[in-house]
């Protein structure tokens, strides 16, 4: 059977080598982070991974054994827009030793992405995955973007790597498997060592399946639209925002069209935990936001279960038969709404509990999130805040199966594709 050992940067619970390890043959040797909860947690799932906790700015390369892979996933905090406002992009406003201590701060959070190379020049991995928010493709200077970005990948090019920029949606990854059931828009840069003398099949493995009404079933084609930020010659963003998927035949490609791999949320809902009465908790005048948002769904989806989105992601309510919206470490925001009665104020309604949210995110059922905080709800906030900031499982998995296929030059057949 063919072979692969990966190294898990920045690795938080385990949700890389939660997928990877899918993939056979494929075995993650090494994993390192931080935080001593996410460590507990990796430790608790994958025994057979040494998984150390540290600083990983501050490790020395040759101190983690040569594998064939590396997955990394830099702190993504500084890059982000989350919290309602944009970061700053790399200079020190107030000089190096800033009384507030804020930028200092944000440039050790991005200057975690400078371990890739300083691992890949010393360990010369075959093939490398590095997972952060999209927005990390313009990191430098406001006057500048994305020029610290681009600097980091002329470092990776000079040991020898190509790369390629891939922005995906977990909700539509089920190239070895199935999809998420919640929405992550994440940019991956895959690079590979141009030693090993070919190219990773990107098509094969990373192009979802739609319905045409033309052509039926066919491989999409991920069809970039024309705006300050991107085009399809430079190619960035979040679904739907910036890119669509479209029939790859040219008679029908203006039409965008869903992937079918999108599985509803309502799979992973607990029936026999149907929440309060809505008229019982959603009525004070302190809950009146949440009250016209349920409201408002109740009408919009016709007396349909349906998820009130209390805050971001973007919108304020969706059908429970679509993926969740994204998930988020900041807490938990997302209200199931259901029942059969007539009045809405007789209907349920619920927050989703962490194992819900943790089996949206494609953890298996039985994936334990160790928690190390003292007081039980500061024990739920890692746990929540482990699953908002996870690479979800069935990325990985599909990135680690395009990986073992570049790597060992043997063909992988595709499951998901294939059913």
């Amino acid at each position: 059977m063919p072979y692969v050992t990966w190294s898990d940067q920045f690795g938080g619970g385990g949700g890389a080598a939660s997928g990877l390890e899918q993939v056979p043959g494929t075995v993650v040797v090494q994993a390192g982070n931080h935080a001593a909860h996410c460590v507990a947690t990796y430790r608790a799932n994958h025994p057979g991974t040494s998984v150390h906790l540290a600083d990983l700015s501050q490790v020395v390369p040759a101190a983690w054994p040569r594998t064939h892979a590396l997955w990394s996933s830099p702190e993504c905090t500084f890059h982000t827009v989350a919290q309602g406002r944009r970061r700053a992009q790399g200079e020190f406003v107030d000089g190096l030793f800033s009384s507030t201590g804020t930028d200092e701060t944000a440039i050790r959070s991005r200057a975690t992405m400078h371990c890739v190379p300083r691992f890949a020049e010393h360990h010369q991995y075959l093939f490398i995955v590095v997972e952060n928010v999209v927005e990390a493709r313009w990191w430098g200077p406001a006057h500048n973007r994305g020029a610290a970005f681009d600097a980091w990948l002329t470092q990776l090019r000079a040991w020898g790597y190509l790369h390629q920029l891939v922005f995906r949606n977990s909700a539509h990854a089920a190239a070895y498997g199935p999809a998420a059931h919640t929405s992550r828009d994440r940019m991956y840069v895959v690079l590979w060592h141009e030693s090993v003398g070919r190219t990773p099949n990107f098509d094969k493995w990373l192009r979802p399946l739609v319905d045409c009404v033309r052509h039926g079933r066919v491989q999409a084609l991920q069809a970039f639209k024309l705006t300050d930020s991107c085009s399809p010659t430079r190619p960035w963003g979040k679904y739907r925002s910036q890119y669509t998927w479209r029939c790859p035949h040219r008679a029908c490609a203006t039409v965008a069209l869903e992937p079918a791999a999108l599985r509803p949320v309502s799979e992973i809902l607990d029936p026999a935990n149907p929440g309060p009465l809505i008229g019982d908790r959603y009525l004070e005048p302190r809950r009146a936001r949440t009250w016209q948002k349920i409201q408002d769904g109740h009408r919009l989806y016709g007396g349909a279960p349906f998820i009130a989105e209390l805050r971001g992601g973007g919108s304020t309510h969706r059908a429970a038969s679509l993926p969740l919206s994204t998930l988020t470490a900041g807490g938990n925001h997302h209200l199931w709404v259901h029942g059969t009665a007539a009045d809405v104020r007789d209907r349920h309604a619920r927050l989703l509990t962490i194992d819900e949210r943790k089996v949206a995110m494609s953890f298996p059922g039985s994936y334990e999130l160790v928690a190390t905080a003292d007081k039980a709800s500061d024990r739920d906030k890692q746990r929540i805040s482990m699953i908002g900031m996870a690479v979800t499982p069935n990325i990985a998995r599909d990135l680690g199966a395009m990986a073992l296929e570049f790597i060992t030059g043997q063909d992988t057949e595709p499951l998901g594709l294939a059913a």
